[in-house]
């Protein structure tokens, strides 16, 4: 089951209100209080991630209400609540600011994120720039298409009147002219040693979060990806929109990846050979 196009467009204008209502309106105008750690010290929630959350469930509970929906927010308060990803007949997942550490320090690398996950598959996703009202989407066997708006049409909520357009991935085959994006301050020890040097290869390294991470990568901006971490509401759209634009998601040990996954590192390339080289590379 792919979405119509009604509810796309239903999800999205929910997800564009959150942006344009509740996320940009505190964008740089947040105080002290406004934020809090979590895990550590770049785990960060402030009270625009809460509010944005509570606003998308709230609406989709609404609109669709035999869906279930599994927040970032909500694991963090009850960490069962990610177990609906595998059980649901349909699941939404949100990360309501993806980039939270971003955001809190007034960079604009940041988004929102939402995935439709149906018995346990990634059927649509979603990644909102919220700074730029534009947005990157996918359903599962129909490719994947940036919708871009119009200076006049930014923060409206209005039906763009360009043409979303559609996404396909060139690979390049030299390894070393590839410019990628990873954390490698999010290793420890002799990892992050290994992985400084391995990343000293390519043209050029970036840390971005999951969302302008996979728009990136899909815009054909960067080339690859490699990520710590197997959190869904970070990989769900994001892998969905970059296989559907014509790239390669795998796990670093060659799994395939499901929405259910939550060990692993993630390495997004641009084709077959590329993940290989890229995997033989960082494996070493």
């Amino acid at each position: 089951m792919n979405l119509n196009k009604p509810t796309q467009e239903r999800l999205i204008s929910i997800v564009r209100r959150a942006g344009q209502e509740i996320v940009m309106p505190s964008f740089r105008q947040l105080s002290a209080t406004d934020v809090e750690t979590k895990s550590s010290l770049t785990d960060l929630v402030t009270i625009a991630d809460k509010a944005s959350e509570a606003f998308i469930t709230d609406e989709i509970q609404q609109a669709f209400p035999n869906w279930e929906i599994v927040g970032e927010e909500a694991v963090a308060e009850d960490p069962s609540t990610i177990d609906k990803i595998g059980t649901a007949d349909t699941c939404v997942i949100i990360d309501p600011i993806d980039g939270t550490w971003n955001y809190a320090h007034g960079l604009s690398d940041f988004g929102i994120i939402l995935a439709v996950v149906v018995k346990g598959v990634t059927r649509f996703g979603l990644l909102y720039d919220p700074v730029n009202d534009d947005w990157i989407y996918a359903n599962l066997g129909e490719g994947a298409f940036f919708q871009r708006t119009a200076m006049n049409e930014k923060g409206k909520n209005q039906t763009p009147a360009q043409a979303p357009l559609a996404l396909h991935i060139t690979a390049e085959p030299d390894l070393d002219k590839l410019a990628g994006i990873m954390s490698v301050n999010s290793y420890t020890g002799q990892r992050k040693q290994d992985f400084a040097l391995k990343g000293s290869r390519f043209v050029r390294i970036n840390n971005l979060p999951s969302c302008p991470a996979y728009r990136q990568i899909a815009l054909g901006h960067f080339n690859f990806s490699l990520t710590y971490k197997m959190l869904p509401w970070d990989h769900a759209a994001g892998v969905l929109v970059h296989t559907q634009a014509g790239g390669i998601c795998r796990t670093l040990d060659g799994q395939e990846y499901s929405p259910t996954m939550l060990d692993g590192e993630m390495l997004a390339a641009q084709s077959e050979d590329q993940w290989q080289a890229l995997a033989e590379h960082f494996r070493k």
